[in-house]
């Protein structure tokens, strides 16, 4: 009877192919670890800027609606302007009847948006506490470059211009 060879079919890695695919993984997360993080810093700022911008936008459009002044202001509560405040701490739109920038008892709110994410800063460049629409739609006060920022870095800023004429732009 002839023998029969014993092959050893095993399967798996190497050691040395294991070393090198964790070689090769470190490599890749040490490179893609700072990328996303990145884009998460970017993407929370851009996500205030747009979240003021279609404040904005909804309040002019709202103003030319209605036909009554509307008034876009910082508030902590939803419910009262309050100047001392930042613009992180958030905004409150009401239908401004009188045009005066100032919540009477008549003003109805139309919007509230809370405080922005607590890494990210808010600034107007015109220095404003408040921002009016007529009832054209045009801007009484408040005009200027609205910069928001990221403690991060400046490389993730973005801005909400918003011109004379009412109309907001985003940079």
């Amino acid at each position: 009877m002839p023998l029969k060879s014993k092959r050893n079919n095993q399967s798996g890695f190497t050691l040395i192919e294991l070393m090198i695919t964790i070689v090769i993984l470190a490599i890749i997360v040490t490179i893609g670890i700072p990328s996303f993080r990145n884009i998460i810093v970017s993407n929370s700022v851009a996500f205030d800027r747009d979240e003021f911008f279609s404040l904005v936008t909804f309040a002019r459009s709202e103003a030319i609606k209605r036909g009554t002044g509307v008034t876009i202001c910082k508030s902590a509560n939803g419910t009262t302007c309050t100047d001392s405040l930042s613009w992180n701490q958030g905004w409150l739109a009401f239908h401004d009847v009188d045009g005066d920038g100032v919540k009477d008892s008549g003003d109805q709110p139309v919007r509230t948006l809370g405080a922005l994410d607590a890494q990210v800063s808010m600034s107007h460049g015109g220095g404003a506490n408040r921002i009016t629409f007529d009832s054209r739609g045009l801007l009484l006060r408040g005009q200027g470059l609205i910069t928001f920022s990221h403690s991060a870095g400046s490389q993730f800023d973005r801005a909400v211009d918003i011109g004379v004429t009412g109309r907001a732009s985003k940079g």
